[in-house]
């Protein structure tokens, strides 16, 4: 008796401790995100005068090129141009477009490239490279970058007055105007946010469009220039030479430094079939491509 008494208590109790026993088998732990490697690919010739931003027309398979060319860059000078290059680094037409003193962020609607141009944004027809337009932004004091949402409202950064503004069929409004921003520059927009990397504020931080809130994902980017979207994740240049990782819970790694190179890191893009990032040196006078694994 005792010994059936026994056996049917091991059995209640092997039950008992089934569930649990099930329980931390099923129990997982947070998958960690892997951080991409960047190898240098490629470099164009340092023949770029002060190369602020670049972008790829994925139409027509080509980088167009910001060029700044002489400082300070709030210089109404005309001396600014658009260039063109390969995917693979080649210049294909160092002075495309000109009369533009200081071009800096770039965005493409069809078949029109629009740029930033201190207290203007052009417009230049991309088959004939042709400015067919100048819209000025009242009060604005330096226009940086540009990111298109998908109804091809044009968001454009003013570091100078803290403003982001929008652009849209011709017609300009300030969209916000908020000290906290403490100099926005790189814009990013996806959906109902917009991304912005502070360039005096040190920090990135996302924007609710319809309310205008903001949050703030990693506050340790100094001279936060340019955004790009890397599958749910972020890469964030800053100005000085650094290119930094951004996943979806803000956790921030360094993947690029060419500060000791006295190379810096402008407006970046990421062309994600090539996996290829693209990194302006700005004073260096080249575009650097790194594969991303």
């Amino acid at each position: 008796m005792r010994t059936n008494i026994l056996l049917a208590s091991l059995v209640v109790l092997g039950f008992a401790c089934q569930p649990t026993k099930q329980k931390e088998e099923t129990a997982s732990t947070p998958e960690k995100i892997a951080v991409p490697v960047l190898t240098k690919a490629w470099e164009t010739d340092t023949v770029l005068l002060t190369s602020e931003s670049v972008i790829y027309d994925e139409f027509r398979d080509v980088l167009y090129v910001s060029n700044i060319n002489a400082v300070p860059p709030t210089a109404k000078d005309d001396d600014g141009f658009i260039s063109i290059i390969s995917t693979d680094g080649e210049i294909l037409e160092l002075n495309w477009v000109n009369e533009i003193s200081a071009p800096k962020g770039m965005g493409i609607i069809d078949s029109s490239l629009f740029v930033t141009n201190i207290d203007e944004v052009v417009e230049i027809d991309i088959p004939s490279g042709v400015i067919v337009g100048r819209y000025p932004i009242n009060g604005a004091k330096f226009l940086n970058d540009i990111s298109i949402s998908s109804g091809n409202e044009v968001f454009i950064s003013d570091t100078g007055t803290n403003t982001i503004h929008v652009l849209n069929n011709g017609d300009v409004r300030s969209w916000l105007n908020d000290s906290s921003l403490v100099g926005p520059n790189g814009l990013l927009h996806q959906g109902s946010h917009l991304m912005v990397a502070s360039y005096g504020g040190n920090e990135f931080s996302r924007i609710d469009i319809n309310t205008k809130m903001r949050e703030t994902i990693t506050d340790s980017i100094p001279g936060g220039d340019g955004i790009v979207s890397y599958g749910d994740h972020y890469f964030v240049s800053n100005w000085n030479g650094e290119v930094h990782f951004v996943d979806t819970a803000g956790n921030r790694t360094l993947v690029l430094d060419t500060k000791t190179k006295g190379q810096n890191a402008a407006d970046i893009c990421y062309i994600p079939e090539k996996k290829l990032l693209l990194v302006p040196t700005f004073f260096g006078k080249s575009i650097v491509a790194y594969e991303v694994k």
